[in-house]
């Protein structure tokens, strides 16, 4: 008879490797949250609100931790990664690093990860949707008929070269960038753009107005 492990000493590894486990996910995501997080033999807060995680991002963070992963796993680890890494090792971000700490997840006993890590990844999507409701503008007929919907997979790459000319430092400088920052530089960009696509409007309003006035002349 295989040997059964108490949930409380589960760890992802284990999990992850025994089969029979893998039905516990369901009910580990109900877990209440813990007081703080164990990980690396040492506790760690857990952030308590969707503006304190975004406080403790650059914004290598915030591309890093919505990329897709194969599985739910994966995608554990990623955010835990995410999130975790810095604060864990007091160094400045790093993708590659960050990776390679995920071995340290897997050592992480599931009854506090689960939770965790769902929190987070619930902070990641609230992180998303401010980014929409702030920043998103719909394209016109003319950008749609255009294709503009093909440029999407270079959106990550056109923000980088924006933001690196923008604040004229270099790409590695721009994602090690705080997120708000990043975030308050983006709505300034769009309520720029916005300004100057009304006050075009408003000039060729007046400028077909007074064309018009002169043709009744």
């Amino acid at each position: 008879m295989a040997h059964v492990i108490k949930i409380e000493k589960l760890t992802l590894k284990q999990m992850i490797f025994d089969q029979s486990y893998h039905s516990l996910a369901d009910d580990l995501i109900n877990v209440p949250l813990p007081e703080s997080f164990k990980i690396c033999n040492k506790r760690f807060p857990i952030p308590q609100s969707v503006d304190e995680f975004s406080k403790n991002l650059c914004y290598a963070q915030r591309l890093f931790l919505p990329r897709k992963e194969d599985n739910d796993f994966g995608a554990i680890v990623r955010t835990i990664d995410g999130y975790y890494y810095p604060i864990v090792n007091c160094k400045m971000w790093d993708d590659e690093k960050a990776l390679h700490f995920g071995k340290n997840v897997l050592s992480c006993k599931v009854i506090e990860l689960y939770p965790v890590a769902m929190r987070l990844i619930q902070y990641t999507s609230d992180l998303l949707e401010n980014e929409y409701r702030l920043l998103h503008r719909e394209p016109t007929k003319q950008e749609i008929a255009a294709g503009v919907d093909k440029l999407n997979i270079f959106s990550e790459l056109y923000s980088l070269n924006f933001l690196r000319d923008d604040m004229k430092i270099s790409t590695q400088e721009v994602l090690l960038t705080p997120y708000n920052e990043i975030l308050v530089r983006f709505m300034m960009h769009k309520e720029t753009e916005d300004f100057r696509k009304r006050y075009e409007d408003l000039l060729r309003m007046e400028a077909e107005a007074k064309s018009k006035k002169g043709i009744k002349k």
